[in-house]
């Protein structure tokens, strides 16, 4: 999986390409926690390029929300394909996380 951060004024989003799995998920948290230190960040996950996700992947995500909002911040998911999309529904996750479709993506994060 390929990590990109792209950062401004405190806001910050992820893209991910590739599978986020049990091989690749501490790869996320390790760059989550490098990358967000400061209170009220706002940080995005954008799934754009997520070609498959499994159950470590949901608990990274998980786990990454949880570490944001430790720090007062928020946290969204963005851009699922369908079958991601299925994946976060029939988990319940879709009630738990924030999950911006590409138009009110590229609203919220324009100019990054």
């Amino acid at each position: 999986m390929e990590i990109t951060v792209r950062n401004k004024e405190n806001k910050y989003v992820f893209d991910l390409e590739g599978s986020l799995d049990i091989y690749t998920s501490l790869d996320l948290k390790s760059a989550l926690e490098d990358s967000i230190k400061a209170q009220n960040s706002d940080v995005c996950i954008n799934l754009d390029r997520l070609t498959y996700i499994d159950s470590s992947g949901i608990g990274i995500l998980i786990k990454s929300l949880n570490y944001v909002q430790s720090l007062n911040g928020n946290m969204c998911v963005a851009n699922l394909k369908p079958a991601i999309e299925k994946v976060f529904k029939v988990s319940g996750l879709t009630t738990y996380f924030e999950i911006l479709s590409t138009d009110d993506f590229q609203t919220r994060y324009s100019g990054f």
